[in-house]
């Protein structure tokens, strides 16, 4: 029921999107839509399905059945020759039909033993089956991940655009200001071309905001599958609560819940199963045969003229001598298994450091931000004063630039340092997969 309203939650809002030009979009509604529509996601979700048709075919325990007919179309018939009945007569020569012209035949053959190469091998089957469910699990787990840094980014983008433009208009009011005074006679020359090349210098830089900003909203559209011609406003905030986060408990959710080492787990047991399939080629196969024929001369399936057979046999396959193909399998899965098992270790070394470095980035971003406010709050009252002391001629014009470059540079310092904690937080609930 629960995938049922889910599913109708996806249809009724992707036609909402495509039925309008302007839509408000929320991160919530922006990872369903990324999961619907990912290639990726998509392609993984096909791989579940492929690895569960390869398990089946792993079935070799079970019996093979096999139904087959013939009809003879030509034969050469055994001749015997016989000797005459009196003496100094001619021999005599007759031919003998054993064979029938119809044969149907039944065939049901049950392995016994395969010394584990059957088991064994239905047994990797079920793990490549698991390894492609986590690799779909990863996949969406990717897909919100990269949701949540475009999302974010647009987010930070827009604070961008507002604070350059927010100096801009500062840097326009100051030149407008400092051009009533020149032509008044109480300023310089170089005062105002100081204030008119600083308002002209902010204007490259809220055209590169607003490409990129458009630029990541195209990303976001592409990866929602939302129509490109449709405009997007996006609803949420950057927020930047404290957490108070547990290094070991993150560093064991790590261990336990990232995919990677999961996946690692499971090729590692593939390995050892490989490893057993290898033994298992220097054993002899054993299985039961049973064969049940019905045979006559005339095609005819009303008379009574159908004669039945059936055997059944024992069959060995032993093989002795396989020109050291056994061996050097063997030998090239044991490396195999060093090396899965070095990596496995690597990525369990590399998972911890990475714990431990979104964990830092976090108490340091976040003591950014908190710093942030500060400066933000001192660059205005920094302004402020130098637009004040400005006027009364105590600061020179290339002070008063700078406090408004100085205000500027702690809005941007600012909403980056809110980017890079979530951001950080993000990574760090995927890689631990603990909901913060």
């Amino acid at each position: 029921m629960r995938k049922l309203l889910t599913v109708l939650f996806i249809l009724i809002l992707s036609y909402s999107l495509f039925a309008q030009q302007q839509m408000d979009l929320t991160i919530e509604e922006a990872v369903e839509l990324a999961v619907t529509n990912n290639r990726n996601y998509l392609i993984s979700k096909e791989e579940v399905k492929q690895y569960k048709h390869r398990l089946r075919q792993n079935m070799g325990f079970l019996p093979q059945v096999t139904l087959g007919g013939t009809r003879i179309l030509d034969e050469k018939l055994m001749e015997i020759e016989i000797p005459p009945f009196f003496p100094g007569g001619e021999p005599t020569t007759a031919t003998l039909d054993f064979t029938k012209n119809y044969e149907f035949n039944f065939q049901v053959v049950q392995p016994v033993f395969t010394g584990g190469k059957i088991i064994y091998s239905y047994k990797n089957a079920g793990l490549d089956l698991k390894i492609a469910r986590e690799k779909h699990k990863n996949a969406r787990a990717e897909v919100i991940l990269n949701i949540k840094k475009v999302f974010f980014n647009i987010l930070v983008m827009k604070e961008l655009l507002k604070a350059h433009e927010e100096a801009l208009s500062l840097a326009e009011t100051n030149y407008k200001n400092i051009k009533e005074n020149y032509d008044l006679g109480m300023v310089s020359k170089y005062d105002l071309l100081r204030a008119e090349l600083a308002a002209a210098g902010i204007k490259p830089n809220i055209l590169s905001v607003k490409k990129l900003l458009a630029l990541s909203h195209l990303n976001l559209k592409f990866m929602t599958g939302i129509d490109e011609n449709v405009e997007v406003d996006l609803t949420g905030e950057l927020k930047y609560d404290k957490h108070r986060l547990d290094l070991a408990k993150l560093v064991q959710g790590a261990l336990l819940n990232r995919s990677e080492i999961l996946q690692m787990k499971m090729e590692l047991k593939k390995a050892a199963n490989l490893l057993k399939i290898a033994y298992g080629q220097f054993l002899p196969d054993i299985s039961l045969i049973g064969r049940f024929s019905y045979r006559s001369d005339l095609l005819n399936f009303r008379g009574n003229n159908w004669d039945d057979y059936y055997t059944i046999n024992l069959g060995i396959n032993f093989p002795i001598f396989t020109g050291f193909k056994r061996s050097a399998q063997v030998g090239e899965i044991k490396v195999m298994r060093k090396i899965l098992d070095l990596g496995f270790r690597e990525l369990n070394d590399g998972t911890k450091l990475q714990v431990q470095n979104f964990y830092m980035t976090i108490k340091e971003e976040y003591e950014n931000i908190q710093a942030g406010l500060k400066n933000m709050e001192t660059a205005k009252e920094g302004v402020r004063i130098a637009e004040l002391t400005y006027k009364e001629g105590l600061v020179s014009i290339l002070e008063l630039n700078s406090s408004y470059n100085a205000l500027t540079m702690a809005r941007v310092n600012f909403s980056q340092a809110v980017y890079n904690y979530n951001i950080a937080l993000a990574q760090l609930e995927k890689i631990s997969g603990i909901k913060l």
